[in-house]
């Protein structure tokens, strides 16, 4: 039997045809096949070459990218003249990850955009690794199954060495990928825990430093007591002086009293010594030295050491209420301004823009109604001007199902998100976020619940401020050192805001932060610190995404779990709303939105 043999096409000349062929497809509007998604994307990486190279954008490095007008110019050339049908090929190619944006994979090509955006040819295109594995084994996995077949209409061996290898190769960098990724996922999760944790530890210690204090008033109730027995009772009593057996009885009660109450008062500065918060440790020192300087620190603390730092931290307290009287009152929107609560959209949630605060802080979407849950919204102000994501988990959203896929396989239970540009430079430990009431707190926890709640914030940010015994409360922080997630982009090549999960990226401040390998951990740390803090600054030109998310407030009951109970909060706020606000220590604000529930409304009425 003959056979006949066609002479093998230049792979030149295949890569024109697949073109021509998508050209035609595009024409009809018909999708492209991936096997010409291919043949393109391998033609574009070519042609791309001169392109596409690492590009700057402060402090910030986006590698081996090329613009997307490059890539609009090459597709009017090579595939087609009309733009329309050059962006739909591109597009098409993003949708096969062949193409992809270098911070959001979701992120298409559009006709006419003048915005500078950054993409990328897969590696897996240009002759490396993938950076899609997915798609790629998939093709693996079709080709080997048609492998033996191939092989014996020919007579040829598999060329287990080749594609087979390579797809081993893809499937060990992929296994290990994800097993980072979960890694990453896990010890998120239990640095969660640990500040839990953390917590619940500063409430015991707070009930043992609160049955020491009981224990030193019986001291004192015990002294009283057995002066007045010896110089009222028994000189009263003919016959009875002090060294019978009343007064020897008083004396070793007295002694005994005593060596209680010293013991108690030791116990007191080991306790109170315990949770003075670690010194600042250079970045050069070492956790070992950070730690033996604690230690030594415990081991050097006495009794006057503890009553020298009530007293100071007694005077920092009045100071500090002291300064915040001074300052300018602060507005908030009162509930008389809310609609009925039959109307709200989300109830018993109600999310709305503090309009008090300044004439120029608008929401052009939705005005002074219910601004929406679990979907962006546009805002602007005298000195921001982005977009705002709020999600409350098993709210009432407008957009269920991307709640529910973030919220899935994850502890927390609230997320707020703020992307956009500020509209002056200004320095990091200037911006605040926290929360802010126009009247005093009722009916408040136990005393020790509220030192446990100061300590425990101070701890995690040193740079708060919390003023709670005023007649406007308020709890502030630097916002740099409280978000879960910062990053800074050039305008355009920004993360969309409703992916599940937002990458940090500092690196746009330099400093540092300049070869963006700073953990989350280490620049809350750095950031929450003023003197630290000021050093660096927001500008003008960058687009920041700052997230937030927590699992101990559930705003959908308006109570905070502190692990072993829930506290009910309406009546606590006095029916005033907690916020996501950011503002600036002049006080004027960035953003500011109340988040009200009809709970509040009964609490304040009653």
């Amino acid at each position: 039997m003959s056979t006949v043999s066609t002479p093998p096409s230049s792979p030149g000349s295949h890569a024109n045809s697949s073109i021509k062929n998508a050209q035609s497809l595009c024409d009809d509007g018909s999708p492209l096949s991936r096997q010409r998604a291919v043949t393109i994307a391998t033609k574009m990486c070519t042609g791309l070459a001169p392109q596409t190279k690492d590009r700057m954008w402060h402090f910030k490095t986006y590698r081996d990218c090329f613009k997307n007008s490059h890539a609009i110019a090459w597709a009017k050339k090579n595939i087609h003249p009309s733009e329309d049908v050059a962006v739909n090929v591109l597009n098409q190619l993003v949708d096969f990850g062949l193409v992809c944006h270098v911070v959001d994979p979701h992120k298409k090509f559009k006709v006419e955009d003048t915005r500078t955006l950054y993409f990328r040819v897969a590696k897996v295109v240009c002759g490396g690794e993938t950076d899609l594995l997915a798609l790629e084994e998939e093709e693996d996995e079709n080709d080997l199954n048609q492998q033996p077949r191939n092989n014996a209409l020919s007579g040829t061996r598999p060329l287990l060495n080749g594609s087979f290898g390579s797809m081993i190769d893809r499937r060990t960098s992929k296994a290990m990928k994800t097993r980072m990724d979960n890694l990453e996922h896990v010890l998120q999760e239990t640095v969660e825990e640990l500040n839990a944790v953390q917590g619940k530890l500063e409430i015991v210690h707070q009930e043992v430093v609160s049955i020491v204090g009981q224990q030193l008033s019986v001291l004192v109730l015990v002294v009283f007591l057995y002066l007045y027995v010896m110089f009222v009772v028994v000189p009263s009593m003919p016959g009875m002086d002090w060294w019978s057996v009343p007064g020897v009885s008083a004396m070793v009660m007295l002694f005994m009293s005593t060596r209680c109450g010293f013991a108690c008062v030791a116990l007191w500065g080991h306790l109170d010594s315990r949770i003075v918060p670690i010194e600042e440790v250079n970045d050069e020192e070492s956790t070992q030295t950070s730690v033996v300087k604690n230690a030594a620190f415990i081991r050097q603390s006495k009794t006057a050491t503890s009553f020298q730092g009530l007293i100071s931290r007694s005077i920092r307290t009045t100071s500090f209420q002291r300064m915040s009287e001074e300052k300018d009152l602060i507005v908030v929107r009162d509930s008389y301004s809310l609609p009925e609560v039959t109307t709200w959209p989300n109830r018993p949630i109600f999310i709305c823009m503090n309009t008090p605060i300044s004439p120029s802080f608008k929401v052009p979407d939705y005005g002074l109604g219910p601004c929406p849950l679990g979907v962006p919204f546009q805002f602007s102000s005298e000195l921001f001007e982005g977009t705002c994501l709020i999600r409350v988990k098993g709210s009432n959203s407008d957009n269920p199902e991307g709640d529910s896929e973030y919220f899935s396989g994850k502890k927390r239970i609230f997320q707020s998100v703020v992307q956009g540009r500020f509209k002056e430079d200004v320095r990091v430990s200037d911006v605040l976020t926290g929360h802010e009431f126009v009247r005093p707190l009722k009916n408040l926890p136990h005393p020790w619940v509220l030192k446990t709640a100061s300590n425990f914030i101070s701890k995690v940010a040193p740079g708060s401020n919390v003023v709670i015994h005023t007649d406007q409360p308020k709890v502030e922080a630097i916002l740099a050192g409280t978000s879960q997630v910062i990053r800074g982009d050039e305008p355009g090549n920004e993360p969309n805001i409703t992916t599940c999960n937002i990458q940090e990226d500092c690196s746009v401040l330099g400093g540092t932060f300049a070869k963006g390998d700073v953990s989350i951990s280490r620049r809350k740390r750095l950031l929450s610190n003023p003197e630290r803090s000021k050093k660096y600054m927001f500008d003008t030109e960058t687009t920041y995404t700052f997230e937030f998310y927590q699992n101990l407030f559930d705003a959908m009951t308006y109570s905070l779990d502190i692990g072993f109970t829930k506290i009910g909060c309406s009546r606590v706020l006095d029916g005033q709303p907690i916020q996501w606000l950011g503002k600036m220590r002049d006080g004027r604000y960035l953003w500011s939105f109340q988040i009200w529930h009809e709970k509040l409304l009964t609490a304040q009425h009653g």
